[in-house]
């Protein structure tokens, strides 16, 4: 039967949408297939139907669905257009070779097609058009495939143009950071020039001075000495002879009045620490190359939504990110500018970016430089990072590192109305180097952990480690197409029902969807890839709700969550 979407024209039955075969009136004189009439007869109970076209109720006489008056003019019609056999052109249609695979009349037959199986014309062209409903059906599924698929593609192309819009503007953003640090340099080194300058203006000034007072006193001997040949009195002439054999005129006196010359001189001279070519190379590393990234999609799609900047700065790093469930709800937020270390600022926010005030203790670290592990020292306590679990959980959990390598975890209870009163649960060490960012899964048994590099090592590493165990369990290793990688924070979250670790890569702008299993990292597909505001993730959270709460280098906050949800 064909779909109902055909279009039923005045030689199709309006039930089946065929060619009818053996028309027959209803008393309301509508024509329905004698076929189409018996099964619909069938259906009802009582002898009664309703007309398919006028739902009139209709009653079959005696005789049944034969005793029906026939439509001639349609028969007639259907007789007219009744094919005729190419070859013997008197001889109609009438059988189907199934061997030939065509249509043949009762002299084809009876010669070329003596031998083959053959069946009527009628029931095989009824076959066929039941083939074709079935292939157009199939037909219509891969057209409806391949639409969702150029929808998906066209949704791809036009991320591919977001995103290369959102690398553009970090790109000119990094600029105008170099641009204003080299403009900062200049004027510090143009007010170096001018205090060094001033410096040796003010020394030649002395020297000057003293030349110029000096050569008074010599100009004003040697008036005297053209006096002296003049003077009438003897004791005028003896006295101008002894102040230039011992006094003022003498060689030793003389001698000092010139001895204020130059023996070195000063000038102001440019000092830098590179070449040009290592200046060009870090200014082209700062400014980055566009590689091509590959990235499998991980299940479920998240939607991500753009939420607000919590900065002014191109080159703001947010390294602690965590969400208050609040009344009204709020985001945490710590951040620095690069460069100024110690110049940490935490700022709390409404979901929509609204600010609130500043914070001492945001998320999971304090808001000074410190708590980073960056400025190391003696004391036990330096490296400190102090967090909220990211699990939805009443545990929590801090991992303080010194300089021995070793890291206690103390899992905690912190109270909702005061984060900085805490009770203390149960600890244990670990060996880790100073490390970034952590985070424990919903267990309590698993802790992942950033770690900073340690010479010669570029790159930072994500580990795993398994309590009570000191050593890592499980080291992350990215797919083999990334070149680089440089993982800025770690999250457990529940995915598609299944927990794993999420790693934001600041190099590579995207997160990666770890599994594991056994305490065994694996199977890498990505999260939210594709999105254009995803600009080097420096940190991520999860709140109650299951949002993860995202944050950029330049202060971006995003909030994603399943599409599911």
């Amino acid at each position: 039967m064909a779909s109902g979407s055909d279009e039923v024209t005045m030689d199709t039955c309006a039930v089946c949408l065929e060619t009818y075969t053996q028309p027959k009136f209803l008393p309301c004189h509508h024509t329905f297939c004698a076929k189409c009439i018996t099964d619909l007869a069938n259906r009802h109970t009582g002898g009664t139907f309703p007309c398919p076209s006028c739902r009139k109720p209709t009653s079959l006489p005696e005789g049944g669905v034969a005793a029906l008056q026939a439509n001639f003019y349609l028969r007639k019609q259907a007789e007219n257009s009744k094919e005729m056999c190419k070859i013997h052109n008197t001889r109609e249609l009438e059988f189907y070779c199934i061997r030939c695979q065509e249509a043949i009349c009762i002299n084809c037959k009876m010669t070329k097609h003596e031998q083959h199986q053959t069946e009527d014309l009628p029931t095989a062209i009824q076959q066929k058009r039941e083939e074709i409903i079935t292939e157009k059906a199939r037909i219509q599924k891969a057209e409806k495939d391949l639409r969702e698929s150029l929808k998906t593609t066209r949704a791809e192309q036009q991320a591919v143009l977001d995103k290369k819009a959102a690398v553009e503007k970090n790109i000119r953003d990094r600029h105008a950071v170099m641009v204003a640090a080299a403009d900062k340099f200049r004027d510090e080194a143009l007010d170096s020039l001018n205090n060094v300058s001033t410096d040796i203006d003010g020394d030649i000034d002395t020297i000057l001075k003293q030349q110029e007072n000096n050569l008074k006193e010599l100009l004003r001997i040697k008036r005297q000495v053209e006096r002296a040949s003049n003077f009438v009195k003897a004791s005028d002439v003896i006295s101008v002879v002894q102040e230039l054999k011992t006094g003022r005129g003498s060689e030793q006196a003389l001698a000092k009045l010139t001895s204020h010359g130059w023996k070195t001189v000063c000038r102001p001279v440019l000092h830098f620490k590179v070449t040009g070519d290592v200046i060009l190379q870090k200014t082209r590393d700062f400014m980055g190359t566009v590689t091509k990234m590959e990235m499998e999609v991980a299940a479920p799609e998240v939607r991500v939504v753009k939420r607000f900047p919590c900065g002014q700065e191109a080159d703001i790093e947010v390294f602690s990110l965590c969400h208050v469930d609040s009344d009204p709800p709020c985001v945490r937020v710590s951040y620095e500018r690069r460069g100024l270390k110690g110049d940490a600022v935490g700022i709390r926010f409404s979901e929509d970016g609204e600010y609130i005030r500043s914070s001492a203790f945001v998320g999971k670290v304090f808001c000074k430089r410190i708590a980073k592990g960056i400025l190391m020292s003696e004391s036990p306590r330096v490296g400190c990072i102090t967090s909220y679990s990211k699990s939805r959980t009443t545990a929590h959990f801090r991992l303080s590192n010194n300089l021995s390598g070793k890291a206690d975890v103390v899992n905690v209870k912190v109270t909702s109305s005061n984060p900085l009163t805490v009770e203390k649960k149960t600890e244990f060490s670990i060996n880790v180097g100073a490390h970034r960012a952590f985070d424990v899964d919903e267990t309590g048994q698993f802790f992942a952990v950033v770690e900073e590099p340690t010479f010669p090592e570029t790159w930072r590493k994500v580990k795993l480690y398994q309590r009570p165990g000191g050593y890592p369990v499980s080291t992350y290793t990215p797919p083999a197409h990334l070149s680089c990688f440089q993982p800025s924070d770690v999250c457990f979250y529940r995915l598609g029902g299944e927990q794993v670790l999420l790693v934001t890569d600041e190099l590579n702008d995207c997160i990666h969807v770890v599994y594991f299993q056994s305490g065994q990292l694996s199977k890498v597909p990505f999260l939210a890839q594709g999105c254009p505001w995803l600009i080097q993730p420096t940190a991520i959270t999860v709140d109650v709700s299951a949002r993860l709460w995202l944050a950029c280098r330049g202060g971006t906050i995003l909030c994603m969550e399943p599409v599911d949800m």
